[in-house]
């Protein structure tokens, strides 16, 4: 119990540090005057959005269930996504929505190594996909920034991710023998992921919709941010929000703050500022699209309430 009074306690101080970081240089007066003047039109096109990288998410699940073997109801599936949806935006604790699908999963039956080994395939899948929509949108990225420090943190980002990838191509098709290493717990589970990887490229029906649904959550998670810049006032370029508003939720994965607050706020500054957005509106954008998804985060916590285990059952192996 302490170990995780100390985990939260980290995580609201990192959240707290980085917010602060990303406030310090703007006008929060101009800041809270842009968020009250958002058009409700607008802001109902980007929660309809959301409620389709919901779906979307759903599909990505299913779809990765059924390469492992097992088979969930469309229905069921729309329950893990968004009642996970509580547990990363809303609920203050170190359990994620992740964590809770493979909670749950083990819960309504399914062996716990293999719930863990499904949520992590669809963990990388997502990866895999957001860094491929980060080198589409790589040329218009470089065409917009005149800093080479800045053209050098996106080539950095992309080759990081691009690295991950092939790293984890090669752990997954050549075989390494080296003791020391097998002996190593983390490169044991690593082995495992590169391993569950295959599956996710041997084609089916089913994975060549759970690639398709990845990549269109990112997309669509574009169009949310291009509707609430359009209904703040933002003059913030389509193209813009391609380029650099992906980069700037990839680095938001790194799970160090409550539901990607702080560390978002300073990556949109900071990467959207460098294609000549101003703080101001690059912050805005991002608070606008954080507590829209903790509005879809509430919806789930409500449902978590009022349903039971049995609505999360699945159809699934035994191994």
């Amino acid at each position: 119990m302490n170990s995780v009074r100390l985990k939260i306690a980290i995580k609201c101080l990192v959240t707290a540090v980085l917010l602060w970081v990303a406030f310090r240089t703007v006008n929060i007066a101009s800041v809270a005057s842009l968020l009250s003047s958002l058009n409700p039109w607008w802001a109902v096109i980007a929660l309809v959005l959301t409620g389709l990288i919901v779906v979307f998410d759903a599909t990505l699940l299913s779809g990765v269930l059924r390469a492992f073997g097992g088979r969930m109801p469309f229905g069921t599936a729309m329950l893990y996504s968004v009642v996970g949806w509580f547990f990363s935006n809303v609920a203050p604790s170190t359990v994620g929505g992740d964590i809770f699908r493979g909670v749950q999963l083990s819960r309504v039956g399914l062996p716990l190594g293999t719930a863990v080994r499904i949520v992590l395939a669809v963990r990388v899948l997502s990866f895999i996909t957001l860094v491929a929509v980060i080198a589409a949108g790589f040329p218009i990225a470089i065409d917009l920034l005149h800093d080479r420090r800045d053209e050098l943190l996106m080539t950095t980002l992309l080759a990081g991710g691009v690295g991950a990838i092939a790293a984890l191509f090669l752990l997954s098709h050549v075989p390494i023998r080296i003791a020391r290493l097998e002996r190593w717990s983390f490169f044991r589970k690593l082995k495992t992921v590169a391993d569950d990887f295959r599956l996710l490229l041997v084609p089916s029906p089913g994975i060549f919709l759970a690639w398709g649904a990845a990549a269109t959550q990112h997309l669509l998670r574009v169009g949310v941010l291009a509707a609430l810049a359009k209904g703040l006032d933002l003059a913030i370029p389509l193209e813009t929000l391609f380029a650099f508003a992906t980069a700037a939720l990839l680095m938001a994965m790194v799970p160090i703050s409550f539901g990607g607050w702080g560390i978002r706020e300073v990556a949109f500054v900071y990467l959207l500022g460098a294609a000549g957005v101003g703080a101001e509106a690059s912050l805005s954008l991002s608070i606008a699209f954080g507590l829209l998804r903790v509005l879809l985060g509430v919806i789930g916590g409500l449902i978590w309430v009022v349903i039971n285990d049995e609505h999360f059952r699945v159809d699934a192996p035994s191994t």
